[in-house]
């Protein structure tokens, strides 16, 4: 099949082996797919990526550099066969099963190939039928708003609390939305790229700040109450912004890392020790928001088609990753065969 394929930190676009479903699988045809932040961090610090998955013993994540790899985790796909979902245009949690019995997560695995490719084998289990309401190519925003709302989740903000969203990519969007739709008020939402501030206000956020004009922790203060609970979602993965979040929260401030990081960063610990300071480090979020980020969609309360700033083809997926490096041009760049 034909596939935009990672070659020596380039994509290239060239047909690679057929992927066969196994039990509990099938096999589907990629529709449209997102383009990630992680994507983009597995490409240009890919050692750092695999020691990452290496040392915290994730083996969900590993590949070998040394192969082709098909990227493509944020999917809307229509299945081909076999069984009771063929026809169904669907989106679903980016994992599989191999034939160990190991998850593997789909485009950061040399065995099963993401949307990047013609088609990709997709684990029964974890699909989600598209209301034909929905079009495949808004559907594929399922997954990244599903972190940031799946992670709003996970910290059940308490009801009168506040919050500061540090990068309004589609994570941060996805939360914004969420934190909206649970009335946690004020959120304030901090950003650098007049697009994404603009998406934004458009998502709700009582306050938006470009932090290279007004330090966003400020912005807090003046829009919150004195003593206000405050929980701040950590969206943008900058290196060196726990650090800043340490010293600029207030005392008893609980921050949820969301954007990862890729590089090593330093902190200083005490800071926030001083400070009865709360870190959680997020990775799951729980399941069933993935299915309610969808029906969200459908429904209309979220509007994930506003965060499409450009379409490619498998011949400028290479181009596209270059595009990417441009936020303010780009939010969700998508890869449609």
């Amino acid at each position: 099949m034909r596939a935009a394929v990672l070659r020596r930190g380039r994509f290239v676009v060239d047909e690679v082996a057929e992927p066969e479903p196994g039990p509990g699988q099938v096999l589907a045809e990629s529709l449209a797919t997102g383009i990630c932040g992680s994507d983009l961090s597995a490409a240009r610090h890919t050692a750092d990526f695999l020691a990452a998955s290496r040392d915290s013993g994730t083996e969900s994540f590993l590949f070998d550099p040394d192969a082709d790899l098909v990227m493509g985790h944020e999917l809307c796909a229509r299945v081909l066969g076999p069984g009771e979902w063929e026809g169904q245009v669907v989106v679903g949690l980016p994992w599989a099963l191999d034939g160990a019995g190991t998850l593997r997560t789909i485009g950061y695995s040399n065995a099963f190939p993401g949307g990047f490719g013609e088609r990709l084998v997709l684990q029964e289990a974890a699909l989600v039928p598209v209301p034909a309401s929905v079009e495949p190519r808004v559907a594929a925003l399922t997954e990244p708003l599903a972190v940031g709302f799946g992670n709003v989740a996970r910290a059940d903000p308490a009801p009168g609390s506040g919050a500061l969203v540090l990068g309004a990519g589609p994570i941060g969007l996805g939360a914004t939305a969420a934190l909206l739709e649970r009335g946690v008020a004020p959120v304030v939402v901090s950003e650098p790229a007049q697009k994404r501030r603009s998406l934004a206000g458009r998502f709700g956020a009582h306050v938006v700040v470009d932090p290279g004009e007004r330090d966003p922790f400020d912005a807090w203060r003046e829009a919150s109450s004195a003593g206000q609970e405050l929980t701040v979602y950590e969206c943008s993965g900058r290196p060196g912004m726990l650090n800043t979040v340490l010293h600029r929260a207030p005392r008893s401030t609980r921050v949820l890392l969301i954007g990862a990081c890729m590089t090593e960063d330093v902190f200083r610990p005490v800071v926030g020790i001083y400070k009865d300071i709360t870190v959680t480090m997020c990775m799951a979020y729980p399941p069933e928001e993935f299915a309610a980020t969808l029906r969200r969609i459908a429904e209309g309360t979220v509007d994930a088609a506003a965060l499409i700033t450009a379409e490619v083809g498998f011949d400028d997926v290479d181009a596209a990753f270059a595009m990417l490096a441009e936020p303010e041009e780009h939010v969700k760049v998508l890869v449609r065969p």
